[in-house]
């Protein structure tokens, strides 16, 4: 291949058909309050807002997304086609963290990819298990660094709002009632 061939020509085409649906998907996004679909996981975010039927929270600090009937929530996704072993916390989870943590029901997305194939969502007692693991932990420590949450405790133990069952949706938004 030289550089601008036919061949070359052919790729740069394909490229610029593909991203005219990326420019509709950033302003899909923008609607909820992502700026930009490549950073921080912005179209996986999207992509899990949508299917949840909730909103964005402004910011890096604070939880995730916030639903219909006004709760806050905790989002997580992983993709299994890394090396990835469980849902990623805090870097410095401590008493303090847990304790927010405690508050919120959370999502789960399941990613092969970019392609998501799963969401569990949990309240916060369904992830007591996990809280009082890392309370044991922390007895010799000051705080656990990123302490994952197994995609297998998810999967057992979550209600699975993804792939939308059309014949029984389930609300995530229910499991907070």
């Amino acid at each position: 291949m030289t550089f601008y061939d036919n061949k070359h020509k052919e790729i740069i085409k394909k490229l610029e058909q593909l991203w005219g649906n990326l420019d509709n998907l950033s302003d899909l996004a923008k609607q909820y309050g992502i700026e930009d679909i490549f950073q921080d996981n912005g179209a996986k975010v999207l992509q899990q807002l949508i299917y949840l039927d909730m909103s964005l929270l402004p910011g890096r600090e604070g939880n995730d997304c916030i639903s219909k009937s006004g709760a806050e929530w905790e989002m997580k996704s992983v993709n299994l086609d890394t090396s990835a072993s469980g849902f990623s916390t805090n870097h410095h989870t401590n008493h303090d963290i847990i304790a927010k943590y405690r508050k919120v029901p959370w999502a789960f997305a399941i990613y092969h990819g970019i392609k998501l194939s799963e969401i569990y969502v949990m309240t916060a007692k369904m992830l007591e298990p996990i809280y009082q693991h890392w309370e044991e932990k922390l007895k010799t420590m000051a705080h656990l660094n990123n302490p994952k949450i197994p995609i297998k405790f998810v999967q057992e133990n979550g209600i699975k709002v993804f792939p939308i069952d059309s014949s029984n949706p389930i609300d995530p938004d229910s499991i907070n009632k």
